[in-house]
């Protein structure tokens, strides 16, 4: 139990419940939820929580509350959009940070933010992007797709040719990324277990206990 309904119950004894047998929630009054003092705390429906931090446009804590009120998926996403939005806004967003989940990715989810290339930033940004012929899926930036492909037409190795020779390799348990990745690796930092790409990503020298 939160300490914060500790605190609640200690001093106005138990937290009521919903006619679903749903537990009140528990509201800081000005916001701070470190200031735990009894006069600070209020005790309300799920619904009547919601209802004040929507008003407040705290997306955020909407967004929790609707994954726990099971509302529709797309409530949730616009919620979880707008909520991302106002982090960008504030410069609170951990893209916007020093502490970032993985180096690489990380720093490039930065950069785009700060270009204003991210597609946080505008639902027109990819159309725009393609319009103005600076969109990396157009041919002219897959500078390293086109050398695969003009490496593979001087050897007379066809599209279906190679993606035949790909089936056949994973087929015979021989590809590289099937050696690698479906085999189950231990991090040697946390001791996870775990296999395929996201093992690689977020353990061994990306994991969080030696960062």
């Amino acid at each position: 139990m939160s300490i914060y309904r500790k605190i609640y119950e200690q001093n106005f004894g138990p937290i009521p419940k919903e006619p679903n047998g749903r537990t009140y929630e528990i509201h800081h009054i000005d916001g701070n939820h470190n200031n735990n003092d009894p006069t600070n705390l209020s005790a309300m429906t799920i619904q009547e929580h919601y209802d004040i931090h929507y008003s407040q446009g705290d997306w955020g804590a909407c967004f929790k509350m609707a994954k726990r009120m099971e509302m529709a998926p797309e409530v949730k996403s616009r919620l979880a959009s707008l909520a991302s939005k106002k982090r960008l806004t504030e410069g609170t967003h951990n893209f916007q940070g020093e502490n970032f989940h993985t180096k690489h990715s990380s720093i490039n989810q930065r950069n785009r933010v700060l270009s204003g290339k991210h597609n946080f930033l505008g639902s027109g940004l990819q159309k725009s992007r393609v319009d103005n012929g600076t969109h990396p899926f157009l041919k002219q930036n897959r500078t390293k797709y086109d050398w695969c492909s003009n490496q593979r037409s001087a050897f007379g190795i066809t599209p279906e040719k190679a993606r035949k020779i790909q089936q056949d390799l994973i087929q015979a348990g021989t590809h590289t990324g099937t050696k690698q990745f479906a085999q189950i690796h231990s991090c040697p930092h946390c001791g996870k277990e775990g296999k395929g790409l996201i093992m690689f990503r977020f353990h061994f020298d990306n994991c969080k206990l030696i960062k």
